[in-house]
């Protein structure tokens, strides 16, 4: 049976995640539970990569977890066999932040991601957040042109979870900044407008809202609000 399902919309690694990432472990296996900190999704950026898993490690292992680094930061290391082996020892895989675009291809079709999905069938948790969590959907907005106000384009994702479609930090962006975002999205798409420092953690199909912000969860061109310890509509959100 799958595992559990993070969809974080900012946040991780940091104290305000800790009860909600306490949550998660209480749905994650191992004795302590090994965690993979991937932050391929900032492959292009430098050092940031590094201080992910500095952090994601840290995080972890004050929860009490056997934490570690999986650098998979291009496509020559999402098919190196080592990080496919890492990935699936894990009991919980966590997708930092950065570009859902570069993401969703250095791991789509790889021995990567493979290893996350064969985990996570198998009862592991796996966790995106902000760009992590936009990979994880049928399609995300990817901006191809410079400028924060860029207009982004909806591309098909990993669709682990193939209706849906993640706006992190919604919060920070407001209704004003994401309506061209929501326009632009493929017909039949339950978006999920996330705040910062919150999550939708899936379970056995069900969806349960955790953290400071709200979950805005659009369809059909409607929207509802669902805050902390509110369980989103099974119908409408459809988690595998």
């Amino acid at each position: 049976m799958p595992g559990a399902l993070v969809l974080a919309g900012s946040g991780e690694f940091t104290p305000a995640m800790t009860r909600v990432d306490e949550e998660l472990l209480r749905h994650t296996p191992g004795a302590p539970p090994a965690v993979a900190i991937v932050p391929t999704a900032s492959g292009l950026e430098g050092d940031v990569p590094d201080g992910w898993i500095a952090r994601g490690v840290a995080h972890f292992r004050a929860l009490g977890c056997a934490a570690y680094g999986v650098r998979v930061l291009d496509r020559a290391g999402a098919e190196d066999p080592a990080h496919a082996a890492a990935l699936a020892r894990a009991d919980l895989i966590y997708l930092s932040g950065g570009n859902p675009g570069y993401l969703v291809a250095t791991l789509r079709d790889s021995p990567a991601w493979s290893a996350i999905v064969a985990a996570w069938e198998r009862g592991a948790a796996l966790a995106g957040s902000s760009a992590g969590a936009m990979a994880l959907g049928g399609s995300t907005p990817v901006r191809r042109e410079r400028g924060a106000d860029a207009l982004a384009t909806w591309e098909s994702a990993l669709g682990l979870a193939p209706a849906i479609g993640v706006l992190p930090h919604y919060d920070r962006w407001g209704r004003e900044r994401a309506a061209p975002r929501l326009a632009a999205a493929p017909a039949g798409l339950t978006i999920l407008g996330i705040d910062e420092d919150t999550v939708v953690l899936g379970v056995s199909g069900a969806a349960l809202v955790l953290g400071r912000g709200t979950v805005t969860v659009w369809r059909d061109g409607a929207s509802r609000v669902y805050r902390a310890g509110e369980t989103l509509p099974r119908e409408a959100v459809a988690l595998p």
